[in-house]
């Protein structure tokens, strides 16, 4: 498999049994299943999945400060998706922002991954409108001046503990 960074996209369960998640690779640009073991290596192996972090108690629990995730979709059947924690939003997807670069009008273009499995660039007017809606997952913020800034990296490190 290619190397890439790994994002949260939505956690997958049968009934009410968590039996994994759903993470998009972004150097294969395949989206795979781990279980949350696997999630678990993966992170205190230092290849962080951004969206997580580990506990101090081993346990997931979100990044809300690294990468800013504020929620996730869960999966419990086809085409069924429902947000895990409680949610005031108007929408029923959520897009994780991975990365941007400048097209050749010399216009940001975010790239983003949405819990439906789809990747699409938007404009930075859009993006925003997101934010405000409430549909981003994770990976972008605005800073106090109103200006959007891409994470970087989450803020897990290899023994778990946030840094």
């Amino acid at each position: 498999m290619c190397m890439g960074n790994k994002y949260l996209v939505n956690r997958e369960d049968l009934g009410k049994r968590v039996i994994g998640y759903m993470v998009y690779n972004s150097g294969s640009k395949d989206f795979i299943g781990m279980t949350e073991k696997q999630v678990k290596d993966s992170i205190k192996s230092g290849v962080p999945v951004y969206g997580f972090i580990l506990g101090e108690d081993g346990t997931l629990q979100l990044d809300k400060e690294g990468f800013h995730t504020t929620n996730y979709m869960v999966k419990t059947g086809i085409s069924t998706l429902s947000p895990a924690f409680d949610y005031d939003g108007m929408t029923n997807i959520f897009y994780i922002v991975i990365g941007s670069h400048t097209d050749e009008k010399n216009q940001t273009m975010y790239e983003v991954v949405s819990s439906r499995y789809g990747r699409t660039e938007i404009t930075e007017q859009k993006l925003k409108v997101l934010l405000e809606i409430g549909a981003i997952q994770g990976g972008v913020y605005l800073d106090s001046k109103n200006k959007l800034v891409i994470c970087e990296k989450n803020t897990a490190t290899q023994d778990g503990e946030v840094a």
